[in-house]
């Protein structure tokens, strides 16, 4: 099978997980004495220790929120290729009608991802649990447009985001057999 050039969110958590093993493992070797060389950069070149955490727990920070960030774009590119290929309705997809006609409205313009998981909320309406899961990504992109915009200042929590997400894609996929997934 080839390989998708665009990440899925477990290729991103995947990513967060490496990315953060190796934050943790350049901070335990500068807490064992280890040098930074000279081709670090100057912003890090000749740290104290309390400076060192000091960046490296600022560094966390940050990581958790760009790895979040990837979550959500991940999840948004898999909806809106779904959404692209359903449009199509060359294949006899589920809801096709429902989705060309909200690409039709939107003309030259991208369709808001809020209008097509509001159009999923409809096209599933008898599902009560998978519309639950959708109002709940529904929020979740909320928050995301929050932190992306710098509304919300705190530590985020990355594995909860992620198991959140694929929660919403197993009910999804369990209840439209050709959702192509996020």
């Amino acid at each position: 099978m080839k390989e998708s050039v665009f990440p899925d969110i477990d290729g991103a958590f995947t990513w967060y997980i490496a990315t953060k093993d190796g934050l943790r493992g350049l901070r335990a070797a500068i807490q064992c004495g280890a040098v930074l060389s000279e081709d670090i950069g100057d912003e890090l070149y000749g740290m104290t220790l309390s400076e060192w955490q000091d960046y490296t727990r600022r560094q966390t920070v940050k990581h958790g929120v760009f790895a979040t960030l990837a979550l959500f774009a991940a999840c948004e590119g898999g909806i809106r290729r779904d959404f692209e290929w359903r449009a199509m309705g060359e294949f006899g997809q589920t809801h096709a009608q429902r989705f060309r006609k909200l690409q039709v409205q939107a003309g030259d313009n991208a369709v808001p991802l809020n209008n097509i998981l509001t159009g999923w909320i409809g096209a599933e309406g008898d599902k009560a649990w998978l519309r639950q899961r959708l109002l709940q990504l529904l929020t979740l992109f909320r928050q995301r447009n929050d932190l992306a915009h710098g509304r919300i200042a705190e530590d985020v929590a990355v594995e909860r985001v992620y198991d959140l997400l694929c929660r919403i894609r197993e009910k999804w996929c369990a209840a439209v057999p050709d959702f192509r997934g996020f």
